[in-house]
């Protein structure tokens, strides 16, 4: 799955896509810096998948249970909009457990820019917000005003299949050079290059365009037929038949051809994609078939709802009707072919003979073993150098390409100024603008003219984290980077009945581990920490609040279709995910607020306001917890507090100053009775092998992180939340940050 996102990337960076100006375009995150990072695994093979430790499990049903068993009832929801509002139950569930905290959405800062726009897909599921390739870029830096102008015409037309043509008109009579190529900067190199293999963005997002799926979404937010001329489906709403565009040339990076794109490229993408871990168990499930090919109940592919029936006609079957079918084919990562001949001349095979690790297995491995039908080529690749796209010669459609040719340039992260100078100079396409940026542009007398503050995205949230069974003090790759000043020896003593640590002199491990595994102190830190001083050292003071989340999934993500009554009311069609989650939290007695129904000029919203951050209540919840922690042998003082280890990237100076404000506001709030020690990193790839690389839960390295985040790969909350259960009911992607699975 493709978007386990990077928080510190996204602080680091703001850039990528900020020209779009619209939910699911005005995001920021190329790909995470896995610059030479020691060899990952590409996922996790669920069909082979390793369940919970018992001690894992009475740690997660002791957290989570509740939500579990609230998420569980959502997956039998018959409509879909009986199926939104028990989700929205599950995650209020979730959030009182205080297992984690949102933090921010992908927009509400300003930014700079020659990308115009609304020229990409802004659609918050899927890939498309990625495929860089539709995208309208000018020689001069946009006017604001002229962005303003851009965005009213596409409310206009958005729809009507004349937008492209119209901004293109509009910008040339207003004096603009339209360009044909343009340069982004990225902090990563990518550890594979197989698109279906992996749930990271730091893989995904500087792939998903060079091969197409069966529909994608074009610039106006149109589902538009690609790879699949047309489709059917069955009136009970199980059956899924496409028809594949004949002609379609698969190509190496040379632009040599390799094959014809076939029905048969979607079986064995699939089979791939279940194979290697990526995917969603969500969308996999649904399939005939397909959970018992995950679970090793059989091992015969055929069985799978998924069919060349000939070969240029592709069916699926699934297991009950699921109206995100068809949004859940635009993430490449799902939706996208997989040429058998390539892949099998590049020692790939399927099934249980399937292995990564295999000497002979180079599939991936570097731009050049991978097959492409899509518009781009990645034609030269220097790590920690540049990564250079050029359009796809024999590609399909290529009146969509409007830009044809895209370098990449690698940038370490240190110089936090020098990207909004080559923006400026026109050497690059984006930049958003961070509080140190900002204060430059203002200087150089351009912010009034050219800076245009973003839309939040309602696909992506970042959130922090608790490692609720930290399993690593130094880091799984060098244990010689990321040490603790804890110690755990204690950590091999632990009472299976309770999930606590029970030796009678308690380490600040073990200490930790009683501590994070009680509600209330969870609670405690989570009310302590004001969001709005850490994100203002990041983004300003006049902007702390501007791309503050305060729910996982965001409160318009989704709305009622019709209505639907639960327990705890009646919620009428047009009501949105947020308003119900807020409903439970109330019914709940819960002391936070996730749903402002006064803000958007009443349309309402989870964003833009700080409902969790109460000193008081942080102060309530920790006296609770140091009398429950007593009770167990762990004695709370402001001699002895719960040391807690906070992980962040040291080489840039705003994460220090944020780091620094969190460690303040926690250890002032709680009254000294929680010590924070900030774990800094100068090298990026130090940081996320402690917080972003593992693919087991065990190897986390943290007791805190904000490292990372979700975004959407189809419409449906499930798709969230799923994340936080483990295989084979959910992806468990999210969990694993939890120091689980």
């Amino acid at each position: 799955m493709k978007k386990f996102l990077s928080m510190a990337l996204a602080l680091a960076m703001m850039l990528s896509l900020f020209a779009c100006g619209n939910p699911g375009a005005d995001t920021s995150n190329p790909p995470a810096d896995k610059t030479d990072a020691p060899e990952q695994s590409q996922g996790v093979q669920l069909g082979e998948f390793q369940p919970m430790t018992y001690e894992e499990q009475v740690v997660y049903d002791t957290a989570l249970g509740e939500f579990y068993n609230a998420f569980m009832e959502a997956k039998k929801a018959v409509t879909s909009s009986e199926r939104y509002a028990l989700m929205a139950v599950a995650e209020a569930k979730m959030l009182e457990s205080g297992v984690m905290i949102p933090t921010q959405g992908d927009g509400g800062r300003y930014g700079i820019r020659h990308v115009v726009p609304r020229t990409i897909s802004t659609v918050g599921w899927g890939s498309d917000s990625d495929r860089l390739h539709t995208m309208i870029v000018v020689e001069e830096l946009l006017k604001a005003a002229d962005s303003s102008e851009v965005t009213k015409l596409w409310n206009e037309l958005a729809g009507t299949g004349t937008f492209k043509e119209e901004v293109k008109k509009l910008l040339t009579d207003k004096g603009y050079t339209l360009v044909d190529s343009t340069d982004y900067i990225y902090t990563s190199d990518p550890t594979t290059w197989d698109y279906l293999a992996t749930w990271q963005s730091s893989q995904s997002e500087p792939t998903c365009f060079l091969v197409d799926g069966l529909v994608n979404y074009d610039m106006e937010n149109v589902m538009y037929p690609s790879l699949a001329e047309s489709w059917e489906e069955s009136e009970d709403g199980l059956t899924y038949t496409f028809k594949i565009r004949q002609g379609v040339k698969w190509v190496d990076s040379q632009g040599r051809e390799v094959g014809e794109v076939q029905a048969d490229d979607w079986v064995a993408g699939l089979q791939h994609c279940a194979d290697c871990g990526g995917g969603a168990a969500e969308m996999l499930a649904s399939l005939e078939g397909m959970s018992d090919y995950l679970s090793g109940t059989t091992t015969d592919f055929s069985t799978v709802g998924v069919t060349a029936v000939d070969k240029y006609t592709l069916e699926y079957k699934l297991t009950a009707p699921m109206p995100y079918f068809m949004s859940a084919l635009t993430y490449v990562g799902l939706g996208g072919p997989l040429c058998r001949s390539y892949y099998e001349s590049q020692g790939g095979k399927f099934g249980a003979e399937f292995d990564s690790a295999a000497a002979d297995y180079n599939y991936g491995k570097t731009p050049n073993n991978i097959a492409y039908c899509g518009p781009m080529l990645v034609t030269s690749w220097t790590a920690n150098n540049s990564i250079v796209y050029k359009a796809n010669p024999t590609y399909w459609d290529p009146d969509s390409l409007n830009v044809h040719e895209i370098t990449w340039k690698y940038w370490d992260g240190q110089d936090v100024l020098q990207p909004y100078y080559d923006v400026k100079d026109g050497k690059l396409a984006s930049i958003a603008l961070d509080a140190s940026r900002l204060e430059q542009c203002k200087k150089d007398g351009i912010f009034e003219e050219y800076a245009v503050l973003s839309v939040n995205s309602t696909g992506s949230t970042y959130n922090g984290y608790y490692n609720l069974n930290r399993g690593r003090y130094a880091n799984y790759d060098d244990e010689t980077k990321g040490v603790s000043n804890k110690t755990a020896d204690s950590a091999k003593e632990i009472n299976l009945a309770e999930g606590v640590y029970t030796s009678d002199i308690l380490d600040d491990a073990a200490r930790w581990h009683n501590a994070i595994n009680n509600k209330n102190f969870r609670l405690a830190l989570t009310f302590a920490f004001d969001r709005g001083e850490y994100q203002g050292q990041q983004y300003g003071e006049d902007l702390k609040y501007n791309s503050m989340r305060n729910t996982f999934v965001c409160g318009t993500f989704v709305s009622l279709e019709e209505e639907v009554t639960l327990d705890i009311g009646t919620f009428p069609a047009g009501t949105h995910y947020g308003e119900i989650v807020q409903a439970q939290l109330d019914a709940d007695g819960f002391p936070i607020k996730v749903w402002d129904p006064d803000a958007d000029d009443g349309i309402g919203s989870s964003d833009g306001f700080d409902g969790w951050y109460n000193a008081a209540a942080a102060k309530e919840y920790m006296a609770k917890a140091v009398e429950e922690l007593a009770a167990e042998g762990v004695e709370v003082t402001k001699e002895n507090p719960i040391q807690i280890d906070v992980t962040y990237q040291s080489s840039n100076q705003t994460y220090v100053n944020q780091f620094n404000a969190y460690k303040k506001c926690i250890e002032e709030n709680l009254d000294g009775l929680v010590q924070v020690n900030l774990m800094g990193f100068d090298d990026r790839n130090d940081y996320y092998s402690s917080s972003y690389f593992p693919t087991s839960g065990f190897d986390y390295n943290y007791d805190i992180s904000f490292a990372s985040g979700w975004s959407a790969d189809y419409a449906d909350p499930g798709n969230f939340l799923e994340t936080l259960v483990p295989p084979p009911d959910g992806t468990g992607y999210v969990t694993m940050s939890f120091g689980l699975w």
